[in-house]
């Protein structure tokens, strides 16, 4: 209905409704070839251990429609399946079972037009670090940008990237989740047709505006230019609650984003904010960011 008083600058409703039905979507990818966790939906525990079977154990039981990673678990066996089930069966009444691809979790950000796709940058997903306070395992954590892979792993990621967009008719700024796995296949776990949390570290390496160039590529056809190489590294952290706590006064970090107002209860598990760190190379970047990180915590005092 809002898109018929005021039209969405990017996916339309349609689009963006045929990336989120995950059977239809995955079905999809099978047809153009594209590797994928293999993947079954099942509405009752009979139907997942059944489904964990013929997939073979170990496998990922994940909610249909959630976000952040909330209710993913892994299970390794039929007992553990029960416990899974019924933790994401509390998102979503409607559940994946996936098989599970081990290796570098990984996203591509990229923008299309109706004739071309450009993919921005690689990046590294950050998901579930205990030192944040996230309580899920596949909890969002943040982002390193870029992340540089073997050429090769890399070309197949822009390859995928251009036959999704394609095929999915995406316009505008866009991210594919992904798991790489050890021997280099990108494996396809999700679109998201929106801006992405990759967004100011994205801006920061290619030195571009992504929301200008998000509206040029909708509006105009118009994809920006990009450095070939990134000459620094951008990490965002999102800070999760301990426990309830009193917000502080986080004005004072210029790195801070996504501000609370000083002195309101934040709930153990809510985002508390998220911290923006740029340097010369990967480790350095992850690293001031975990100071940073530090130095935020101590300032924290329990509700």
């Amino acid at each position: 209905e809002l898109n018929g008083l005021v039209p969405i600058l990017g996916n339309s409703p349609e689009v963006i409704e045929r990336v989120r039905k995950k059977p239809r979507f995955f079905e999809d990818l099978r047809c153009l070839g594209i590797a994928h966790p293999e993947t079954a939906v099942v509405k009752s525990i009979d139907e997942a251990k059944a489904t964990a079977v013929e997939i073979g154990y170990p496998v990922v039981v994940k909610p249909a429609e959630g976000f952040g990673g909330v209710g993913i678990r892994t299970a390794q066996n039929s007992k553990e399946i029960e416990r899974a089930f019924f933790e994401a069966f509390l998102v979503s009444k409607s559940l994946l079972i996936q098989k599970v691809i081990k290796g570098i979790h990984a996203s591509v950000s990229f923008l299309a037009t109706d004739d071309n796709v450009k993919a921005l940058t690689l990046n590294e997903q950050l998901l579930g670090l205990p030192f944040l306070f996230q309580q899920e395992h596949f909890g969002y954590c943040g982002n390193i940008v870029p992340l540089h892979l073997a050429n090769s792993v890399s070309e197949r990621c822009k390859l995928i990237t251009e036959k999704i967009a394609s095929h999915f008719d995406l316009k505008g700024s866009n991210g594919i989740d992904l798991v790489i796995s050890k021997e280099g296949t990108p494996y396809v776990v999700e679109v998201n047709p929106r801006f992405q949390g990759t967004l100011e570290c994205v801006e920061r390496v290619l030195g571009i505006n992504l929301v200008k160039s998000h509206i040029d590529a909708c509006l105009h056809g118009f994809l920006p230019t990009v450095k070939e190489k990134a000459l620094t590294f951008c990490t965002r952290l999102v800070l999760y609650a301990p426990k309830p706590i009193i917000a502080p006064n986080l004005t004072i970090f210029p790195e801070v984003r996504d501000i609370p107002l000083p002195e309101i209860i934040i709930e153990k598990g809510e985002p508390l904010c998220s911290i923006i760190t740029e340097e010369k190379n990967r480790d350095f970047s992850f690293q001031k960011a975990k100071k940073l990180t530090k130095s935020i915590y101590n300032m924290v005092h329990p509700a």
